[in-house]
C-alpha cells in the first residue's frame, strides 16, 4: 500500500514541476531581453542597456539579466504585442 502512496507523490510532483514549467514559458514569453529591445527600436545594445538602467524603458532585473514586458515594446514601437512577440520569436 505504502508503495501506492509514493507513486501518487511521485506523479502529483511531476505535475507540479509541468505546470511550473508551463508558468515558467507563458511568463517567458511575456518578456523580452535587452537584446530584443535593440533589435525593435532599432538601436544598439549599449543603448538599449542605457534606456533600461535609466529607467527610460520599465524592465525589471531577475538574477543578472534585465527582462522587459513585451507589452512595453509594443508601446515603444507602436505595435502590438502580438507583432512583437512574433517578431522577437522569429529571430531563431
Amino acid at each position: 500500500m505504502s508503495g501506492h502512496r509514493r507513486g501518487d507523490k511521485s506523479a502529483k510532483r511531476r505535475r507540479k514541476e509541468s505546470v511550473e514549467k508551463m508558468r515558467t514559458r507563458r511568463a517567458a514569453s511575456a518578456m523580452a531581453t535587452v537584446e530584443d529591445l535593440a533589435r525593435a527600436l532599432g538601436i544598439g545594445r549599449n543603448k538599449a542597456y542605457e534606456k533600461v538602467r535609466d529607467g527610460t524603458v520599465r524592465a525589471m532585473r531577475i538574477d543578472h539579466r534585465w527582462l522587459i514586458p513585451r507589452t512595453e515594446i509594443a508601446k515603444l514601437t507602436g505595435t502590438d504585442a502580438a507583432a512583437v512577440t512574433a517578431a522577437t520569436h522569429a529571430r531563431g
